[in-house]
């Protein structure tokens, strides 16, 4: 072995070390700003529609909620916002609710003049997206009718993963 050879290896070996600490960090940063919700009752959440009032998600108990994170800069939120719009026509006994995530007023209502959603959707006025540890959009959770998180989705939805997921909430 060459010196250069044993040298390439000590820095490839600290380099590793250095890339393991920061994903083990990262990963247990994660863990610590992202709480559990699943199998929970859902955190307090309430949006406001432009229609006006509040639609309060703990307040929706008695049928299942299909809670969807999304935000008007999020590309894939606009397309899934078909799906959701299908699964909430075909679904009428599932309350589907729009948090509006982080945005501006301006880009909220630009949103709903190109993209107006089918169901309830707002800015939210109560409660936050990180108490439901949203990381990133879109995000949707699955509440059930006893008002516990059954399940969630990062990403955007498409028909079958959405049925999937409506199946265990009971619709």
């Amino acid at each position: 072995m060459t010196r250069r050879s044993v040298a390439i290896g000590a820095v490839s070996i600290v380099l590793a070390s250095v890339l393991m600490l920061s994903l083990a960090w990262g990963l247990g940063h994660a863990a610590l700003s992202n709480p559990a919700v699943l199998g929970k009752p859902a955190p307090r959440l309430a949006i406001q529609p432009q229609s006006g009032g509040e639609v309060r998600v703990w307040e929706l108990q008695g049928k299942p909620v299909v809670l969807n994170f999304w935000a008007s800069w999020c590309g894939p939120c606009v397309a899934e916002g078909g799906v959701l719009a299908d699964g909430a026509s075909k679904h009428p006994d599932v309350a589907f609710v729009g948090a509006d995530n982080q945005d501006t007023t301006a880009g909220f209502s630009a949103y709903e003049q190109n993209h107006p959603h089918a169901y309830p959707a707002g800015p939210i006025v109560a409660g936050s997206y990180q108490s439901y540890g949203v990381a990133g959009l879109p995000a949707t959770f699955f509440i059930d009718s006893q008002g516990d998180v059954v399940a969630s989705f990062t990403g955007p939805l498409d028909a079958s993963t959405l049925d999937h997921y409506l199946g265990l909430v009971g619709a």
